[in-house]
């Protein structure tokens, strides 16, 4: 009465079928399950009031591909009444990539008025193009960086809204 090869392969033959399909329908069934904020990684952004007494803010957070991303709005020094009203440096570096920035005007109305002083540093490869404009409520910053073979695109934008600069 010992069990034959055919009938061990035929059992083991089930099970390792239920394991092929059990292992991905409990993955499936984990992946629906996640609210949809936990499956879409937001842009970071940093958020500066123009009413803040503070001359600097800061923001060192990680992006959706798992790069440390650093985000820097300063006012600059001024001697202008109205609190808001100046000029603003705006930052972003991509670490081990590059870092960008630029000077937002910003009248007593909060729109912009201007953009000046454009600085882009690869910290591999180069940057082949680039632009930077403006209007009333947004300020954008593109360009290529170049690494080798691959050409990949980058941005810093900043709006202002409701008294607050948005950078991302």
């Amino acid at each position: 009465n010992k069990p034959c090869i055919l009938e061990l392969l035929k059992v083991q033959g089930v099970v390792f079928v239920k394991k092929l399909f059990f292992v991905p329908f409990i993955f499936l069934c984990f992946l629906f399950a996640l609210p949809a904020a936990a499956q879409t990684v937001e842009e970071p952004e940093l958020v500066y009031d123009l009413a803040s007494d503070s001359p600097y803010e800061q923001l060192i957070t990680v992006d959706e591909e798992g790069n440390e991303v650093i985000l820097t709005i300063e006012k600059l020094p001024s001697f202008r009444a109205n609190l808001a009203a100046g000029t603003y440096r705006v930052s972003k570096t991509s670490a081990g990539n590059w870092t960008a920035s630029y000077n937002v005007t910003v009248n007593s109305r909060n729109q912009f008025t201007g953009t000046s002083n454009l600085s882009l540093v690869a910290h591999r490869g180069s940057i082949t193009s680039s632009s930077l404009t403006h209007t009333s409520t947004k300020a954008t910053c593109t360009f290529k960086q170049k690494a080798g073979i691959i050409t990949t695109n980058g941005s810093v934008v900043t709006t202002i809204s409701n008294g607050k600069l948005v950078v991302k």
